[in-house]
């Protein structure tokens, strides 16, 4: 006979709580193979791989660099945890790496698969998957915290400390249950840098280290039987509430398997912050016009710059403004200014690794342009800079009327707040189409009376349509102009084909102390 209870009373049996999200993540990223991601995503991938390598190579050949080989040992070491902090200090030391939805995912996932590619002999295709699974991990993690104070940067430690976890476990082939039990012990430590520090010294490259350290030894505890907390991200005390004035947990978990982060990377052709490389672009071009009318650009000759840029570009102008110091100014405020990179382009029509030398820094005439660029708010490029998905639009549509709730949100737009968020619509279903869409418009004003100006909606290798498209000939050209080997760029290019050992072999040679420029 059957019985039927009724409603609202249960078998007595005690039911299954509902998987965390870092269970629901983990069971993900253990499960995913190369054959899931879709080609586009892996050629994106591939790239990041390319874009990373060229960083530790610009850095190899800069003083700091030198430094940390000096401190710390060369690149690729006998110890894998020990060269993964080595390679994370190098391409972060110069601000050279990349970006997406949401933050510097190669920090810790490329880093570490990197130096794990020996040890757990990773294939081309193993290499790439396990770079693809830390991006995941890491921006979904990130992305949940972003509604957040601004300028965290590469000092947002917890996307390190994800994705350095996720190449590590992935690298192993890790079982779910140490996947959890080691993204919760490398996230249940937070280190935070301090802002002062930061932009007056060299700390930027060693919190990076410091975060990859961290994950790193919370894997091995994990592989150990040490115990993590599952519900690290959500709880009421977790890494979300601490970090986040609004938390957007749902990020963690929605489309996983056919939204991929991987899809909105950013590709960096100059050192320095993001938000600034499209007053860089114009710049760039304006230097051929500076050219015609004045020979060799004098900083008399110059009566001001004017940058208008969004509100990011402006309010990391206004943040780092106090920390520069002329010809004493430090490399790491130096990637964050404004005006120091679009004066060394104006002068000179580039802007490499070799400009944030102590030399280069050193030149009172760059400082003498820098000290004319004046940055102002454009509330047009602010506003189809939250329209795209990347840095801000993407959180922004899936936070809804919550993002009334954050404030920096409601201190830059007040009244137009809740009208700019309807206008945003809904959340974007995959990143096929991903954007980053931060523009600037840089006028030069002479002395004489003369004056042009060039704008930028978005910047060479920004996310979108071009960069789909090309993205594959802006990070050869950097890993180029690095002093990396043709042939190696080639095997690079091919890395799905390539078997374990010669994994090895191409990544040793990419990472060959390249020579003095």
């Amino acid at each position: 006979m059957t019985t039927t209870r009724p409603a609202g009373v249960t078998s007595g049996e005690p039911s299954e709580p509902p998987a965390s999200l870092t269970e629901q993540l983990a069971a993900w990223a253990h499960a995913v193979t190369y054959g899931d991601i879709p080609a586009a995503t892996l050629a994106a991938a591939r790239s990041q791989l390319i874009s990373n390598l060229a960083a530790v190579r610009a850095s190899l050949r800069h003083p700091a660099g030198r430094a940390i080989v000096a401190a710390y040992g060369p690149p690729l070491q006998a110890d894998p945890a020990r060269s993964a902090c080595v390679l994370a200090a190098l391409a972060s030391a110069l601000d050279f790496d990349e970006v997406a939805y949401a933050g510097h995912v190669s920090t810790g996932g490329v880093n570490v698969a990197i130096a794990h590619a020996g040890l757990d002999r990773l294939d081309g295709r193993a290499l790439l998957a396990t770079i693809v699974t830390a991006n995941e991990c890491a921006a979904r993690i990130t992305a949940a915290t972003i509604l957040s104070p601004f300028f965290r940067g590469q000092t947002n430690t917890h996307c390190h400390l994800a994705g350095a976890a996720a190449a590590r476990l992935r690298a192993r082939d890790a079982a779910p249950g140490e996947w959890v039990a080691g993204l919760g012990l490398a996230l249940g430590t937070l280190p935070v840098p301090l802002h002062h520090a930061v932009v007056t010294s060299d700390v930027k490259a060693l919190s990076a280290a410091a975060a990859v350290r961290m994950a790193l030894d919370g894997c091995d505890g994990a592989a150990h039987g040490l115990a993590g907390p599952a519900t690290v991200l959500e709880h009421p005390e977790g890494l979300l509430a601490a970090l986040s004035a609004v938390p957007l947990p749902e990020i963690v978990t929605t489309g996983l398997g056919h939204r991929w982060h991987t899809d909105t990377l950013t590709y960096k052709r100059f050192p320095g912050s993001a938000y600034l490389h499209a007053a860089f672009d114009c710049a760039e071009r304006l230097h051929e016009w500076l050219q015609g009318r004045l020979g060799a650009v004098d900083p008399s000759r110059v009566r001001r710059v004017v940058v208008h840029g969004s509100l990011l570009t402006w309010q990391m102008e206004r943040k780092v403004a106090r920390d520069l110091d002329g010809p004493r100014t430090n490399v790491s405020a130096a990637t964050l200014s404004v005006g120091y990179g679009v004066a060394t382009l104006l002068m000179t029509g580039a802007f490499g690794p070799e400009d944030l030398t102590p030399s280069a820094l050193a030149d009172p005439e760059r400082w003498a342009l820098a000290e004319k660029v004046v940055v102002e708010h454009d509330m047009d490029l602010s506003i189809r800079m939250a329209q795209a998905t990347s840095p801000l639009g993407e959180s922004l549509r899936r936070a809804g009327d919550r993002a009334l709730d954050w404030p920096e949100f409601v201190r830059w737009t007040g009244d137009a707040a809740p009208g700019l968020l309807a206008a945003l619509g809904g959340p974007e279903e995959t990143f096929e189409q991903a954007t980053m869409a931060i523009g600037a418009r840089v006028t030069v004003e002479l002395a004489d009376g003369a004056s042009a100006a060039e704008s930028r909606d978005a910047f060479t290798g920004s996310a979108g349509p071009a960069t789909r498209r090309d993205h594959g000939a802006i990070v050869g050209r950097k890993f180029l102009s690095t002093g990396g080997p043709r042939d190696v760029l080639a095997e690079l290019e091919r890395l799905d084909a390539l078997g374990p050992d010669q994994v090895v072999a191409v990544l040793a040679r990419a990472l060959e102390e390249p020579p003095e420029p």
